[in-house]
């Protein structure tokens, strides 16, 4: 079977039928929009779209005369266990899980009056038969002591030298994107969009990030304030390194790549590449939303529900998966900052 695995058919391409059923479900901007998915978050609706692009471009491939059909004929079951099949060649069972889970959403927003339970429980048994990897446990401290030693080392190069060369100032900005992202545990798609004057604000001797609403997935907008240690280091970043990546002064991102900022996928990149040479394994940006719960419950197990706010979730049952108030989450967030300064003073 020829790989088309991982890629979905781009929307401009989808069949005319299911771009406006999709629009018209997901794609509403009107306030008073009616639409069953009109009210969701960008991040969810991006999902949705990925992945319901995935399972067209499945049947363009392996069954391109199913294309000619209604949306809602050509999910049956026979095409999605083939689907299943296809995704089992280069998926885990717990992406196989969500990839159904979201074409259950999506279609039965398209033919709402149709009975979709088969589909939905299709996925749910996916999800109970699915082995998540078992990561290495690994705490915010060590994660903010790599951050901090990525930064001092980039400093003594370029004093040895004389100047910021581009390998300081690389090492420089990932050692700082680490930090940050520790004592500010927010999901990585709203870190990249971070924009110097719409994002940060100097309050005395701190920086306070902010994530708007709009960059969220529950559209609640969410606060961080940095350490005043983590601020200097931020202070000499916006200062000179920043303005070492060209066209830098082009744009206003916080982490800037040669002459655009950094995407999402980049920063991934470079939190895996530095963790494995810094920890011995891999921790990718969402872990250290993990790490900092499990941090906490190490290091201040009393207050461990902080751990809620900071991660923004909406119930303190529900830590690992939905999200809440921005206040709060920068009253947390501070509270971090104080543990990890407590716990060590210098990078090891």
């Amino acid at each position: 079977m020829t790989r088309h695995l991982n890629t979905g058919l781009p929307f401009e391409d989808w069949p005319l039928q299911d771009r406006k059923l999709f629009e018209g479900a997901f794609e509403g901007v009107d306030l008073f929009a009616s639409g069953p998915g009109s009210s969701l978050a960008p991040a969810t609706k991006y999902g949705r779209k990925a992945d319901y692009g995935l399972w067209l471009n499945f049947l363009s491939h392996i069954f391109p005369d199913a294309l000619k059909l209604t949306p809602g004929d050509r999910v049956d079951q026979t095409r999605v266990q083939d689907y299943v099949e296809y995704l089992r060649e280069n998926c885990r069972e717990t992406t196989i899980a969500h990839c159904v889970g979201r074409l259950f959403y999506t279609i039965r927003a398209f033919c709402p009056d149709r009975d979709w339970q088969w589909l939905y429980r299709i996925s749910k048994r996916i999800a109970v038969k699915a082995k998540p990897i078992k990561h290495r446990q690994v705490l915010s401290l060590d994660l903010y002591a790599l951050g901090l030693r990525l930064m001092d080392r980039a400093l003594i190069k370029a004093n040895a030298v004389g100047r910021l060369t581009k390998s300081c100032s690389v090492a420089y900005r990932d050692g700082l994107l680490i930090a940050t992202l520790t004592e500010a545990p927010m999901r990585r798609g709203a870190f990249s969009r971070l924009q110097i004057d719409d994002h940060m604000m100097r309050v005395g001797q701190r920086w306070c990030l902010t994530v708007p609403a709009e960059n969220t997935k529950t559209n609640t907008a969410q606060e961080y304030e940095l350490s005043e240690r983590l601020s200097s280091y931020m202070d000499f970043y916006l200062e000179q390194v920043r303005l070492e990546f060209p066209g830098a002064d082009r744009h206003n991102s916080l982490w800037p790549y040669e002459g655009r900022p950094m995407t999402d996928k980049m920063i991934r990149r470079r939190v895996i590449k530095w963790t494995r040479i810094g920890l011995g394994f891999e921790v990718n940006p969402h872990r250290f939303r993990n790490a900092a719960a499990t941090f906490i419950s190490i290091a201040d197990p009393e207050n461990i529900r902080m751990a809620k706010d900071l991660l923004g979730h909406r119930s303190f049952a529900m830590t690992e998966k939905h999200y809440i108030d921005g206040a709060q989450s920068r009253i947390a967030g501070r509270e971090l900052a104080t543990i990890l300064a407590g716990c060590g003073q210098s990078a090891p």
